[in-house]
This record gives C-alpha cells, sequence and structure tokens, in this order.
C-alpha cells in the first residue's frame, strides 16, 4: 500500500514540475515575442543577427600585413594564366590594329536595328570627340582644342572607308589609339561591332559616291510620289503649297 501512495506522490509531483517547465517557457516566449516586436531598424546600432550566414568573416584589408602568407602582406598577385569566370581575352595587342582587320569579322548583320544600336552608344561614347557626324568637331576637342587638343581624324576619310576593315576599327574601339582611351570595359563586344557598322554609315554620308546619290535621289522621288499620293491637304493627292500658303500682296 505504502508503495502504490508513494507512486502517486511521484507521479503528481512530475506533473507539477512539467506545468511550472511549461509556464516558465511560455512566459519566455511570451517575453521573446514581445521584445523581438519592439524592436525597430536603427542604423546607428547593431541589429541581432539570428543567421550571419559568414557575412561577419575575417576580410584581409588592402595593404593590411598578414603573417598567415609567406610575403607578410595580404595583397597576393592570382595564379599565373587565371581567367576570370566570363572573361575571353582579347588576343590582340595594341600594335595589332592591321592584323585584327584581317582575321576579325563583324558578326551582326548590317540591318536598321543595328544601325540604331549602333547610333545609339555612338551617341554615348564617341560623339563627344568625333563630333554627330564623325568630323571629329566633338565638344571636348572644341573645347580643348586652343590648349593643344588633337583633332580626331575624320571617320568619313579615305584612309578608314577603303583602308582600314570593320576588324581594324573594332580593335580601335577596344583597344584605343593615340589620346583615345581604350573602350573595352565601358562597350560590350556586340555593342562595339554595332558602332563599327553605324561608323561605316556615317562613311557612307559622309562621302557618298554618284552610285549613293543615284540610289538616293531615286529614293527620294519615290518617297516624293508615295508622299504626293497619300497627301490630304487637296483633294486628288497634289501639294501645291504655293497655292495653300500663298502670302498676300504688300499693302501700302
Amino acid at each position: 500500500m505504502r508503495r502504490v501512495m508513494d507512486s502517486f506522490v511521484a507521479a503528481g509531483a512530475r506533473r507539477v514540475v512539467r506545468g511550472w517547465r511549461m509556464a516558465g517557457l511560455c512566459v519566455l516566449m511570451g517575453m521573446a515575442v514581445v521584445v523581438l516586436g519592439a524592436c525597430k531598424p536603427n542604423k546607428e546600432r547593431r541589429e541581432i543577427e539570428w543567421m550571419p550566414d559568414m557575412y561577419r568573416n575575417q576580410a584581409v584589408k588592402p595593404q593590411e600585413e598578414n603573417d598567415f602568407f609567406k610575403s607578410g602582406s595580404g595583397m597576393l598577385n592570382p595564379p599565373a594564366h587565371t581567367v576570370p569566370v566570363g572573361f575571353t581575352r582579347y588576343p590582340y595587342r595594341i600594335t595589332e590594329g592591321a592584323k585584327a582587320g584581317e582575321e576579325l569579322v563583324n558578326p551582326l548583320p548590317r540591318t536598321r536595328e543595328v544601325l540604331e544600336i549602333g547610333r545609339k552608344y555612338y551617341n554615348i561614347h564617341c560623339i563627344v570627340c568625333h563630333g554627330p557626324v564623325g568630323s571629329g568637331d566633338g565638344l571636348a576637342t572644341l573645347a580643348k582644342r586652343e590648349v593643344g587638343m588633337p583633332v580626331p581624324p575624320q571617320l568619313y576619310s579615305e584612309k578608314i572607308r577603303t583602308t582600314w576593315k570593320d576588324g581594324q576599327i573594332y580593335h580601335t574601339i577596344t583597344m584605343g589609339q593615340g589620346q583615345m582611351p581604350p573602350y573595352a570595359s565601358r562597350i560590350e563586344p556586340i555593342h562595339r561591332w554595332a558602332i563599327v557598322h553605324y561608323v561605316r554609315a556615317l562613311g557612307e554620308a559622309g562621302a557618298p559616291t554618284a552610285d549613293d546619290l543615284k540610289v538616293a535621289e531615286e529614293k527620294g522621288l519615290k518617297a516624293k510620289d508615295e508622299d504626293a499620293k497619300n497627301s490630304t491637304l487637296i483633294p486628288g493627292g497634289r501639294r501645291d503649297f504655293q497655292a495653300i500658303y500663298r502670302l498676300p500682296k504688300d499693302t501700302k
């Protein structure tokens, strides 16, 4: 009988202990909710980071000494022949423009869309020195010409139009030449090729041949006829601007 009584007492004691534990746990959870709910972002103090995910690792600052390495410096050169992910090495030196012209071929077709892209990036990066039509009269060269700023060559010169191939123009944009800096880090390769097409278009517009003028004249006459047919200003489709905009005679 005594053993039965002892077991009942022990079971009751365990239930009491469990109850106190659950109550304490509930109190702690309630306090945590209140504390976390009262927290507001404050840039002046360090917030609690539950999952830092190695954000606070021990990084080596530039030019900082570090005894872990044999050289004692934290600035190490990458291993030989290291290539960044997604990087393609340009195979030509700055003096190998003619070689690049012989070996590189423009991968883009010459379409209206490509020319528009080339015009966009030409106006962003090139127009400041080469000017809007490639004559070398950009704002930068005009402003510094009195202090010795060299004038860029005309992009419609005979040398660039007839001697330079697309690959050499692409090479010059990539590596730079003379006072012109390299644009490899500023313009994507595909956009550089689009600029090459646009430079070719500027060259043809700046120094048109007799055949170019003939084609342009034929297209202009055709456009004029189409414009006259589609005109709604006068019945029959003819644009008699002299009759429409006839000025009154001067009266004294």
